[in-house]
């Protein structure tokens, strides 16, 4: 009997707490700013970084005035490459390239912090010959 009482009392807390929510009460209010820059790298910006343990790698950094450090706080940000006919990948992005038996990796990535945006090219092979391809991208900032 006392086992049929702790178990009715176990159900009765259980349906209790199963309430039914009506998510039509439920607001929520977003205000979104946004603004979108298009930035190109030339083969000759690109920069030489040493400090990565795996190897050196390329860089060039962007001044970007309209990034404050409340929109770096409390903000996204989504960096794309501009591909052939306009298209967008996302960043991080990885290719694969081949010059005759040779192939090598490609990966393209974007950092940002107040006041810049920098655009990071790696090689698997970590190769002293700078990039030879003109870069555009596309970086949104959401806050």
């Amino acid at each position: 009997m006392e086992k049929s009482k702790i178990l009715m009392v176990v159900m009765i807390i259980f349906l209790a707490s199963c309430q039914k929510i009506d998510r039509s009460t439920i607001i929520e209010e977003y205000n979104v700013n946004s603004f979108t820059r298009d930035y190109t790298v030339q083969t000759s910006h690109w920069q030489v970084g040493t400090d990565d343990e795996s190897g050196i790698y390329y860089y060039y950094e962007f001044r970007e005035n309209n990034l404050t450090q409340f929109i770096y706080d409390h903000g996204i940000m989504q960096a794309f490459l501009i591909t052939n006919n306009a298209n967008l990948t996302p960043l991080p992005f990885d290719d694969f390239w081949m010059e005759g038996d040779y192939r090598w990796t490609e990966q393209v990535t974007c950092e940002f912090r107040p006041g810049y945006v920098t655009f990071i090219l790696k090689y698997n092979d970590h190769a002293t010959n700078p990039p030879y391809y003109v870069y555009d991208f596309r970086v949104r900032f959401l806050w």
